[in-house]
């Protein structure tokens, strides 16, 4: 079983990570959220291996403009797309989609990045807690819809790649307990009264919906998908977090965090080292698969993820006809 220990822990944030060189010349990508931190510096590591494009997005049309710009200076790469996206609002991913679509755009991989953590309790216009939407559930409506397209591109030979950056936190997340009592798990979790774990719980989200899509895409895959912890690096996540929590997070990332561009190299080896398959469905620490937390793999665990997969598909076909097409045309009934 998983289990979080202080040892495993400080051994992987001291650990060199391995550099990509694959070629990917022949590769569309796709990094949510590249205008600061992780997202950016992937970004910036597979411009430099000169794909076939790049689309990274950002929150809104300036922010754009200025990754955009930072990402080919420090790349040497030109022609890279850049858009607005806004993972606190439906509309905004259902606008991505509809765009990249309309443009007749194409993507062999999706590194979903964007999260949030914070320690304030605020609702989106879509009634939903902030990072409870931005990290799980306008992450698995991208997903989703971005599907058919990463379907597309996959082959027998090489599956295209969906990557959600999730995080070593979720072992820290309480466990559901009572769930099985409970009218909706998400609803439940969208209560106030969580708060304080909002951010670990939206990490385990994430990696039950990997175990849960995977299971029911086709074998061989035409696409991986997978979740992934970066470690403990230096980045701006925790920017909207209450001063108390800011400086203890400061402390603990000057003394033990991953540099951002070290931490980057955990989603490019995802989304786009040969090996994909034996990836598929599983968490990833260190570029190396390994066990989801104890919560995550028990028996109570699993009938969890599964209510929550049903509950989650509920709730996104009512916000996008789409996803229940997606999801009767696309994938296996488990």
């Amino acid at each position: 079983m998983g289990k979080l220990t202080t040892f495993g822990f400080l051994r992987e944030q001291w650990t060199d990570l391995p550099i990509s060189t694959t070629d990917v010349s022949d590769q569309s990508l796709v990094v949510v959220g590249a205008n600061v931190g992780l997202g950016n510096e992937a970004a910036v590591y597979l411009a430099q291996l000169k794909p076939k494009s790049l689309l990274i997005t950002s929150r809104d049309e300036v922010k754009c403009e200025q990754s955009k710009a930072d990402v080919e200076t420090r790349s040497g790469m030109t022609d890279i797309e850049s858009w607005p996206l806004e993972l606190s609002s439906f509309d905004s991913v259902r606008s991505f989609v509809n765009n990249f679509e309309a443009k007749g755009c194409t993507a062999n991989v999706v590194i979903a990045n964007a999260g949030v953590s914070t320690t304030k309790y605020t609702k989106t216009l879509d009634g939903y807690e902030t990072s409870l939407q931005v990290n799980y559930l306008s992450t698995a409506l991208l997903s989703i819809l971005m599907l058919p397209h990463l379907i597309k591109t996959g082959t027998p030979e090489h599956a295209s790649r969906l990557v959600i950056v999730s995080s070593v936190a979720h072992f820290q997340a309480n466990r559901l307990e009572g769930a099985e009592k409970w009218p909706s798990i998400i609803e439940m979790i969208n209560d106030e009264a969580v708060m304080m774990n909002r951010y670990q719980l939206s990490k385990l989200l994430e990696v039950m919906f990997i175990r849960e899509l995977s299971s029911r895409l086709s074998t061989p895959t035409l696409v991986a998908v997978s979740a992934v912890n970066p470690g403990l690096c230096h980045s701006r996540l925790t920017r909207d977090v209450d001063p108390f929590s800011k400086f203890f997070m400061n402390i603990l990332q000057g003394l033990l965090a991953r540099t951002t561009e070290m931490g980057s190299r955990t989603l490019v080896h995802a989304a786009i080292e040969p090996g994909e398959r034996e990836r598929h469905g599983r968490y990833l620490s260190s570029c190396e698969v390994t066990e989801e937390s104890d919560y995550a793999l028990s028996a109570e665990g699993r009938e969890v993820s599964k209510r929550l997969w049903h509950e989650t598909l509920k709730i996104l076909g009512d916000i996008d006809p789409r996803v229940n097409t997606i999801v009767s045309e696309n994938l296996i009934k488990a």
